[in-house]
């Protein structure tokens, strides 16, 4: 018979002995936003806080492929990062996380304030992250949210209702998640989204976080610090006069929500009119009650009778860029009463016509042993560049999980073996991943990346056993060495639980790898659990979870990088070491930290004994000198002389006075020597 216990924690349902336990988890819950204080004593703040990795971002949203770059290379930087919680909420315990996980949420701050045009310079106090964890730790504890939380809670201390009063805080969400959930402010107390008003109020420089995983019948919990001394300071500069969400310009369509907002500081936007267009369709909406008190005044509505209650609900996305053309009028008490914008939701996994790689252009024969000039196209917002040469060899793979998990790392919760014995399709093994806890990501990524060629393709056999709606199976490929992932492939359970296993016998699957020939790969299988029902294990002699066996990856390479380096200029220099093929890639860095996608291979042949082919540029005349710079486009460095001549023809003969300066060892030159006559012709040769 059911059990349940009182409250938004776990129910379990068991029926005869061979259905295994069926579990459901409560949604992600946002609590009322916080009210802004009327007393700011204490609260952090001062003068701009320089980020460097974490912040100080700035995108310009009306660039299609700087947004795409801008969300690809930071924003999904921010997830996946593990806590490594030392909490214990049982024990009322706050303990501390990674500091990598707080500066993935600070990140992600910092992504959504830069794509909304306000100041993106957010930094974390230690002081408000300790006061965060204790409220995070209460949360939890007593599976409710409160900004002014009794003393009789279970975990109450003096701090974490401190920080409770001062905070966004959710229950079901830990760390950037959070942040995203707080700008989706899904559920029926948010209709005015006071959680984004305050990630996004302009003044605020100084936040804090506090988060606790799931962890047996505690659910995750958040708490992030949004007030500091800066609240009501002058208003500082920002993209637009006014703050939208999803912002002006090109929006990733996985951040465009049900609920839109329109913010516009000191404005009385409660008579407020809102008209959206589509392709010169109109688009329904529905305007939420007006409410002051919560970062900036704003106009919040729902297009297309979205239930934005739900936080299941996404905006409706077909794969193409759509255009949406919002005007705001009836606007009280600003400088300007209407506004007009666009946005365009597109797909960032999608390259768009502004799309241009860094290409490179270079000798297809560099000489073995000296450095050989390459040049590639810019990326006008990249800070700098890192380039690699690389040697290709056949790659072919299987992995029947017979020899432990050699080939695999693994980021899966404790409580069963990712190796069974009981399931499997050949052999004596097979891979599982299952769900012991909610809400935690579990997966199996192959170590090796490779190059799949044209043909290439991938292999195995898979079963889904004991599965329901909240967990799904995913076979992922990343093209950015594990930043992001893309599916090829998924399948989830069915429902609130079966009788019996999904599949009931392993399934061949075969999937092509041509769609990324050319590019170096990682493998990843993810087991991830979403709102819903989940079956626990462990649970003797039944197939719970998925099961994987067989793994074959054919016709593939795997590239070994021999060199590579960052450069702040759009050309590097390359010394192959042996006459063989070289394979040559560039791409982007932002902030001079996040790579973009690596840009088309440039394949080259090493050799020796090339002849010498130099050439001649435009000589330059000042101070009553004549500077001739040249370049060694193939050929080994050797010692040069400059000849002159009087005419075209000769006769020639040797500059012995030029001065040569090495301008890139092995590539560009230049000599220097004084003015002569009227008409004077150079050239360089080599003795």
């Amino acid at each position: 018979m059911p059990r349940c216990r009182i409250g938004r924690l776990l129910c379990a349902l068991v029926i005869g002995a061979s259905f295994p336990p069926l579990f459901t988890s409560a949604e992600i819950v946002l609590g009322e936003p916080p009210r802004a204080p009327t007393d700011l004593t204490g609260l952090p703040g001062g003068g701009i806080r320089p980020q460097g990795a974490n912040g100080d971002f700035t995108v310009n949203t009306d660039s299609r492929e700087e947004v795409r770059s801008f969300y690809n290379a930071v924003y999904r930087s921010s997830d996946g990062v593990l806590m490594h919680t030392t909490a214990n909420v049982a024990a009322c315990f706050p303990g501390t996380n990674s500091t990598a996980l707080k500066e993935a949420v600070q990140r992600r701050i910092n992504w959504y304030r830069a794509m909304a045009g306000v100041p993106a310079n957010v930094t974390f106090d230690a002081g408000n992250n300790v006061m965060n964890q204790d409220a995070a730790v209460m949360m939890s504890a007593n599976t409710n949210l409160s900004h002014t939380p009794p003393a009789s809670w279970f975990c109450w201390t003096a701090s974490g209702s401190n920080a409770a009063n001062r905070s966004n805080i959710a229950l079901g969400t830990s760390g950037p998640d959070s942040v995203t959930g707080y700008m989706r402010d899904h559920g029926a107390n948010n209709t005015y989204v006071g959680h984004r008003r305050w990630l996004l109020y302009p003044q605020t420089q100084v936040m804090g976080t506090g988060d606790v995983p799931a962890a047996g019948n505690f659910l995750a919990a958040n708490s992030i610090w949004v007030f500091d001394a800066n609240l009501h300071e002058p208003r500082p500069p920002t993209r637009t006069p006014f703050v939208a969400w999803p912002p002006a310009g090109f929006a990733p369509y996985q951040t465009v929500y049900p609920r839109w907002s329109f913010s516009l500081s000191g404005a009385n936007l409660s008579a407020a009119t809102v008209t959206m267009r589509s392709n010169g369709v109109n688009v329904a909406v529905a305007i939420a009650a007006y409410q002051t008190g919560v970062g900036e005044n704003s106009v919040v509505w729902v297009p297309m009778g979205l239930n934005a209650n739900s936080q299941n609900t996404v905006f409706p996305f077909n794969g193409t860029d759509t255009t949406y053309t919002v005007a705001i009028s009836n606007i009280v008490g600003a400088a300007q009463n209407f506004y007009v914008y666009t946005v365009t939701v597109f797909d960032p996994a999608s390259p768009g016509m502004d799309y241009t790689p860094p290409v490179i252009s270079g000798p297809t024969q560099p000489a073995v042993g000296q450095g050989n000039l390459y040049t590639f196209t810019g990326l006008s917002y990249a800070s700098g560049y890192e380039w690699r040469a690389s040697r290709a060899s056949n790659f072919n793979f299987f992995d029947g999980a017979e020899a432990n998990l050699n080939n695999f790392t693994t980021n899966t919760s404790p409580g069963y073996a990712v190796r069974d014995s009981t399931y499997r399709a050949t052999g004596s093994f097979s891979f599982r991943l299952a769900h012991p806890a909610p809400a935690v990501e579990q997966t199996l990524t192959l170590k090796q990346s490779f190059v799949p060629k044209t043909n290439g393709a991938l292999n195995l056999k898979t079963r889904l056993g004991y599965a329901a709606d909240g967990e799904t199976a995913h076979i992922q490929i990343s093209t950015d060495d594990g930043v992001g992932w893309q599916d090829i492939f998924t399948q989830s359970g069915v429902g609130n639980g079966v009788s019996a296993p999904i599949e009931a016998a392993f399934v061949n699957r075969s999937f092509p790898l041509s769609a990324f020939a050319g590019q170096n790969v990682r493998l990843r299988f993810s087991y991830t659990y979403t709102p819903g029902f989940y079956y626990v294990y462990p649970q003797s002699g039944l197939p719970i979870g998925w099961y994987l066996d067989d793994i074959t990856i054919t016709n593939a390479e795997v590239w070994t990088v021999v060199a590579s380096n960052t450069t702040p200029t759009t050309s590097f220099t390359f010394t192959p070491t042996q006459t063989t093929h070289y394979n040559l890639n560039v791409r982007g860095i932002l902030y001079d930290v996040y790579p973009l996608d690596w840009g088309p291979t440039m394949t080259v042949t090493a050799t020796t004994n090339l002849p010498m082919v130099l050439t001649m540029n435009a000589p330059v005349v000042a101070g009553g000198q004549v500077q001739l710079p040249f370049t060694l486009v193939s050929g080994a460095p050797a010692s040069f002389k400059l000849l002159q001549a009087d005419q075209p023809g000769g006769p020639w003969s040797t500059n012995a006075s030029a001065t040569l300066t090495t301008n890139v060892p092995g590539s560009a030159y230049r000599f220097t020597t004084a003015v002569g006559p009227a008409a004077r012709f150079y050239r360089v040769k080599s003795p």
